[in-house]
């Protein structure tokens, strides 16, 4: 019959395979600096007709600044991968305001129901710099690698991992998709001013040799190099935009995760912050300018 320390040491080893101790560790370090940190936060997707969960969601506002409120969000998938690599093949990139279109929402937005009007985050984000700004290269991207190993005897395994990271991509494009418009369809116009922004992130733990890498094409070249940090390019077409939007999702080590990505994040919301309350007569102006227009229209059709 088994002993209990030997079927507790089973449990242990099963549960160390998968990404749930790595979900309690990053969630416990970010209780230290954010407001609010919620584990599974559930969400629906109208698209599937079903519920599902984000690994991670926590926030480290509301913040208001002048007559402007900042709620910035940090949206985590947490994955692990036992001795299978993680490749990012990528391209040369110059960041715009654009290229996190699909993350962010204001007022004017959420008036107008019309996520395509970009005008005030685009004023704030014109010369922010934000960590996006310092990559050189964007992953557009991914394969799974059996490093060296038989990948016969692995190659199902390898299928499998592929379609986690696909899940994790979707996953956290999704909760930002439907949070926003969930936003847009519950929010009116009324003081303060509110801008929503969110930092998606997939944080990966390799185990057994398991690794993070960036792979370049050059010519006919493969350039592949270790990292701990690759941002992955996506898009995603929401019901209240006319094109695509953009969005951009740190890929990050557990432990470049700890010791640096949080602290990035934290120093881009503070920069915002800054943009904020430096260009707070402009962006109030325009904001009336535009919600007057919205309403004049408004009683026109009336």
């Amino acid at each position: 019959m088994e002993t209990s320390e030997s079927k507790i040491k089973g449990m242990e080893n099963q549960l160390r395979k998968t990404g749930m101790p790595l979900e309690i560790r990053i969630s416990s370090l970010l209780d230290q600096n954010w407001k609010r940190v919620q584990n599974q936060d559930t969400y629906f997707d109208d698209k599937m007709d079903t519920l599902r969960e984000i690994d991670i969601c926590a926030s480290i506002s509301p913040k208001r600044i002048k007559n402007v409120e900042l709620e910035a969000n940090l949206v985590i998938e947490c994955k692990q991968s036992e001795k299978l690599d993680w490749v990012f093949f990528t391209r040369p990139f110059v960041f715009k305001p654009e290229s996190i279109a699909g993350q962010y929402s204001d007022e004017v937005q959420m008036a107008a129901r019309n996520r395509a009007r970009e005008e005030i985050m685009s004023l704030i984000l014109e010369n922010l710099p934000l960590h996006y700004k310092k990559a050189q290269d964007i992953a557009v991207t991914f394969k799974v690698l059996s490093g060296g190993q038989n990948k016969n005897e692995i190659g199902t395994k390898i299928k499998q991992l592929e379609d986690v990271i696909f899940e994790a991509r979707e996953q956290v494009k999704s909760y930002v998709n439907l949070t926003i418009d969930q936003d847009i369809d519950d929010r009116v116009a009324t003081l303060p001013y509110t801008i929503e922004l969110y930092f998606p992130c997939i944080v990966f733990r390799g185990t057994e040799g398991a690794g993070l890498y960036q792979a370049q094409v050059v010519n006919d070249e493969i350039r592949i190099q270790e990292t701990d940090h690759v941002i992955l390019s996506s898009l995603y077409k929401s019901k209240y935009s006319t094109y695509e939007k953009n969005i951009l999702i740190d890929v990050v080590t557990e432990d470049y995760f700890s010791k640096v990505h949080e602290k990035q994040i934290i120093q881009d919301i503070e920069n915002i912050e800054v943009a904020i309350n430096a260009n707070s007569d402009k962006i109030s102006s325009r904001i009336e300018e535009i919600l007057g227009f919205l309403d004049s229209v408004g009683k026109e059709r009336v």
